[in-house]
C-alpha cells in the first residue's frame, strides 16, 4: 500500500533537503538510514512502515516517522511568517 504524505516531510540531507512525498518514499528513506546505522527506534519504525495495511496504519506510521525525525533533529521545519499580499 502506498499513500501520499501531504504536506511532504522535508528531511535534512546532502546536498539539499529531501522531500518524502509518499509512504514509499518514507520506506526507502528509512531503509537507507538503517544501512548507515541508526538506533533501535528506526528498526521499529521500519517494521511499522512495512506492515501498513490500511489508511489508519499509514497515518499512524507517518506520524511516528515525523516524531522520530523531530527527535533526531532531521526534520526541516517549514518557514512560517507573514506573507504580504500583492498590492493593486
Amino acid at each position: 500500500m502506498d499513500m501520499p504524505i501531504d504536506p511532504p516531510l522535508l528531511v535534512k540531507d546532502t546536498p539539499k533537503p529531501r522531500p518524502l512525498r509518499s509512504l514509499a518514499d518514507a520506506r526507502a528513506f528509512v531503509d537507507v538510514e538503517l544501512r548507515v546505522g541508526r538506533p533501535p527506534p528506526w528498526r521499529e519504525l521500519q517494521h511499522r512502515l512495512e506492515t501498513v495495511s490500511d489508511q489508519e496504519d499509514a497515518v499512524e506510521a507517518i506520524g511516528a516517522l515525523r516524531e522520530l525525525l523531530e527527535t533526531e533533529e532531521l526534520l526541516v521545519q517549514p518557514k512560517q511568517g507573514f506573507v504580504e499580499e500583492p498590492r493593486d
